[in-house]
């Protein structure tokens, strides 16, 4: 940065000096907004929305002595005294509501029809069932989950589809194929059940139980990103022990109609709380997190206040 004189005599100098160090070797500005207060001689420095501060160098006292100009924060006074935690929770908090709870009601209706398959499946078949026809349709159940998830790794990345959208539609067709096999249990031939049974397994791995521990991997700041998975995994697992505990108290019936009902919550909780990331740049989320750390939440304006 330049020296600047005070003398009036050295106006013309300061200003050209000011100008030529305001300009990079090229020929291109440097990001301040440069004007002259020509009563005082000396320059007037604005800085763009890009620059946090910049120092300027001044012989009025010593030639190492430094003025340094900085943006006034953009970021409310709340913000500027809070821990990085406290900033996490006020921006990210609805989202990590919705990894949490999305994961805690996937895997009351997931892990309360594993533990509880034989039942279902008597359910579904009659109390005649033999042993070698339950591990027979056990067989055929996990092959079509196992179907179920290679289709979503084929599909998941694709922008039209993604893990919001993949997640959504596997809540909602499995709670439909869950509240069916509840509803019309009395209604419906054992064929029938055993067929919607079969296609809330696929659409449940084929949708939440690919995209539930994926989506916290890629919406919260890498700083901040083990903390959120951990905290959405502990609450799918909080899940699982109530689907462990409940189903040894409910009717077959009743099991569908609450592995539906969780699937429906799930798929309520996903739209309005979890944004869809599969063409977003993780870097984004990292630089709008840098940015409100600094205090610089209203400046930054890029893909990732969108999601």
């Amino acid at each position: 940065p330049p020296n600047l004189a005070r003398s009036p005599d050295s106006f013309t100098q300061n200003k050209n000096l000011f100008s030529k160090h305001s300009n990079n070797s090229d020929g291109h500005s440097n990001p301040i907004v440069e004007k002259w207060d020509t009563d005082n001689n000396l320059p007037i420095i604005e800085l763009n929305s890009t620059v946090s501060s910049l120092s300027i160098q001044t012989d009025l006292h010593d030639p190492s002595d430094n003025i340094v100009f900085q943006l006034p924060s953009t970021t409310a006074e709340e913000d500027r005294n809070s821990s990085s935690r406290q900033l996490l929770l006020r921006n990210y908090g609805p989202r990590l509501v919705g990894t949490s709870m999305s994961w805690l009601l996937w895997d009351i209706a997931f892990y309360g029809n594993k533990l509880f398959q034989s039942n279902f499946l008597i359910a579904l078949a009659g109390e005649r069932t033999t042993l070698l026809e339950i591990s027979g349709a056990a067989t055929l159940n996990a092959l079509v989950a196992l179907l179920g998830y290679f289709v979503a790794a084929l599909i998941i990345d694709k922008p039209v589809v993604g893990r919001l959208r993949l997640q959504q539609w596997g809540f909602l067709f499995t709670g439909f194929l869950f509240c069916a096999c509840g509803i019309f249990y009395d209604n419906l031939s054992n064929r029938s059940l055993v067929i919607m049974y079969l296609g809330s397994s696929f659409f449940g791995q084929c949708g939440p139980n690919a995209t539930t521990f994926l989506i916290p991997a890629e919406i919260f700041p890498t700083e901040m990103r083990t903390m959120c998975h951990g905290i959405s995994a502990s609450a799918g697992k909080v899940g699982a022990l109530i689907a462990a505990i409940l189903f040894n108290y409910v009717s077959g019936v009743q099991m569908f109609l609450i592995s539906g009902y969780a699937s429906f919550a799930a798929c309520f909780i996903t739209f309005f709380a979890i944004p869809e990331t599969s063409t977003l740049d993780l870097y984004e989320i990292d630089r709008r997190w840098r940015m409100i750390i600094d205090g610089r939440k209203m400046d930054y304006d890029g893909p990732a206040n969108s999601p």
